[in-house]
């Protein structure tokens, strides 16, 4: 239960009653607007001149429960932007004496609880002050610039000094479910808070309050209210059961794209430091679906009298040399040059064994590689351009919603290598698994309610 005392106005001797269990600093007299200094004998240290109370359904002494917890409204502080058309809204000061301090914020016939948070990095933030920010594991966007708020009303107890014309630094930070992250700054000081948004009637009935058409300025914006807070509720709850909808459906596309993406991988069937002297042996291929490169590399090639033949079945597929080159499936021109170091030609060469022979008469030092599943992009380059638009579209739609699923684009690269290097099921199972991992546990957003056993000064 609350304990509170009464003190009488040093200015204009009116009663004050004092509900914030002496933790306070200062309380505003609601009669002539003078803050009293609550450390030093109750000194005025200034005074609100000419200032009308808003409007508002919370008063001061009111007491609700939040989330299970039993809060007393001790202060009151209106708020205005700087910006024209200014925003106007009040926060209400919570005290309670098992959970500290938090406020109940009133703004445009809607509810919301803000809490602060010490266990924000500010000074990471401090350096860069991004434009998205992970936060127990939500994912918060600025999607606003920073703006200046002005103190215009200020009423009750508070632990600290607020004087009409005060002004900070804001910077806001949306989240899912109605959950903001809000930076001020005052000076040099620096708070973090966590607002979330709460359901009306519940606030209501919670703090003894009707919530009927006399609770509200009139019946339509009443039922107006009602009716856009049910379908941002639905919107909300479409929106998180999609998420997992959409992620897997991000995941299916980017295994799909794996898949493709390991077709036009080139396979190398031979690479090999050849000897100073003529050479022979056999290779595989393995697919009649691409092209295959053969390429011959020296510092002395052009110069040298070295001559390639390809053979299958015991058939002349394909030869080269400086002077000529043969090829059954196509009149080929690329003949080396005097200062070639390396050539290469491309060969549509069908599912088989074939035997290679290399003439060094020269005995130069020669490398070869020889590679399947080749796709040159000159074939492939408009298909490709095509692809990535409709990706890129498709991502853009995907990630402007939930952008959460960010955090995958780091797995992601690495899975991508372990594919290379496993194989599919391995990825696949890998993929699921930190999918799952991100989706159960970066999508937590009332993380934040375990710190509230905290006492909050």
């Amino acid at each position: 239960m609350l304990k509170h005392y009464a003190i009488k106005c040093t200015n204009c001797a009116a009663p004050l009653d004092i509900l914030g269990a002496g933790r306070v600093n200062t309380v505003t007299c609601s009669y002539c607007h003078s803050i009293l200094d609550m450390n030093d004998h109750y000194k005025v240290l200034a005074k609100f001149n000419d200032t009308k109370r808003p409007q508002g359904p919370f008063k001061i002494g009111m007491r609700g429960n939040i989330k299970g917890v039993e809060w007393t409204i001790v202060g009151w502080i209106a708020y205005r932007t700087a910006e024209f058309p200014a925003e106007e809204w009040s926060e209400f000061f919570l005290y309670s004496p098992t959970h500290g301090y938090a406020w109940l914020v009133y703004e445009n016939s809607k509810v919301y609880f803000s809490k602060r948070v010490r266990d924000f990095d500010l000074l990471a933030w401090q350096e860069k002050k991004p434009k998205t920010l992970f936060y127990h594991k939500g994912h918060y966007l600025q999607k606003e610039a920073s703006y200046l708020t002005y103190i215009d009303y200020v009423e009750g107890e508070l632990n600290w000094v607020a004087k009409f014309g005060d002004k900070f630094t804001t910077w806001d930070y949306d989240g899912v479910g109605f959950q903001v992250l809000n930076i001020e700054k005052t000076g040099d000081e620096i708070e973090v808070y966590h607002t979330q948004r709460l359901k009306k009637p519940d606030i209501y009935h919670a703090f003894g309050l009707e919530y009927t058409q006399k609770s509200q300025t009139n019946t339509s914006m009443k039922k107006k209210d009602i009716h856009t807070l049910e379908k941002e509720e639905i919107k909300v709850e479409q929106i998180e059961k999609s998420k997992v909808k959409y992620g897997f459906l991000t995941l299916f596309s980017i295994l799909l794209l794996l898949n493709i993406l390991s077709f036009f991988i080139p396979n190398k069937i031979y690479d090999v430091s050849l000897p100073y002297s003529d050479y022979n042996n056999t290779f595989t291929v393995d697919s009649n679906f691409f092209i295959s490169s053969i390429i011959l590399k020296s510092r002395k090639l052009g110069k040298s009298d070295v001559s390639f033949q390809l053979y299958k079945e015991k058939k002349l597929i394909f030869s080269i040399n400086r002077d000529k080159i043969f090829y059954t499936e196509k009149n080929l021109k690329n003949k080396w040059k005097f200062y070639t170091s390396e050539i290469t030609s491309y060969l549509k060469l069908h599912k088989g064994t074939y035997q290679f022979f290399i003439q060094n008469k020269q005995l130069i030092p020669l490398h070869l590689t020889i590679e399947q599943n080749i796709i040159r992009l000159k074939y492939i380059l408009p298909l490709l351009v095509l692809v990535f638009i409709v990706l890129l579209y498709f991502f853009i739609n995907i990630m402007i919603k939930f952008i959460e699923l960010a955090p995958l684009a780091i797995p992601m690269y690495f899975i991508y290598i372990f594919y290379n290097i496993f194989s599919i099921q391995f990825a696949t199972f890998l993929t699921l698994v930190l999918f799952l991992l991100v989706y159960l546990n970066w999508g937590d957003n009332d993380a934040w309610d375990d710190d509230w056993d905290d006492d909050d000064d």
